[in-house]
């Protein structure tokens, strides 16, 4: 129990750092080049989740000894996260459409929902990825 907390706590200081990239890229998207909180959550996901696989396959998790590739996984785990972006994407762009039914400045609502949806997709990532690294 000790040691998957300690992974957890190392999970969520690289996610945070990969947040990070991925928040700085969805502001510039949404705030400066005014795109829509759907592709743009896309795209500065894809960044970050890609720098958290790579680190957390290499610092965090132990490689299982498997016939499936590091690559491999790689693959299968954007595929994963292309199929759970599109779900908090969904879900992002809704929040911030509610959230402006509320009276807020739509860049406010952009910035709301990226941060709601933050902490399941933490979640989820972290089981997901203990799996695939350490059991496939």
């Amino acid at each position: 129990m000790k040691g998957l907390l300690l992974q957890f706590i190392k999970f969520f200081g690289i996610s945070g750092i990969g947040w990070c990239l991925d928040f700085s890229v969805y502001i510039f998207l949404t705030q400066i080049l005014n795109w829509p909180v759907f592709q743009s959550n896309y795209l500065s996901s894809i960044l970050a989740v890609s720098l958290v696989f790579y680190v957390s396959t290499r610092k965090i998790f132990k490689e299982s000894k498997s016939k499936i590739s590091i690559r491999s996984k790689y693959l299968i785990y954007l595929i994963y996260q292309i199929l759970l972006l599109s779900l908090v994407s969904i879900l992002g762009q809704y929040l911030s459409t509610c959230l402006g039914t509320l009276g807020l400045h739509s860049n406010i609502t952009k910035i709301l929902a990226k941060i709601i949806i933050t902490p399941i997709t933490m979640i989820i990532n972290f089981v997901v990825m203990k799996i695939m690294v350490e059991k496939l």
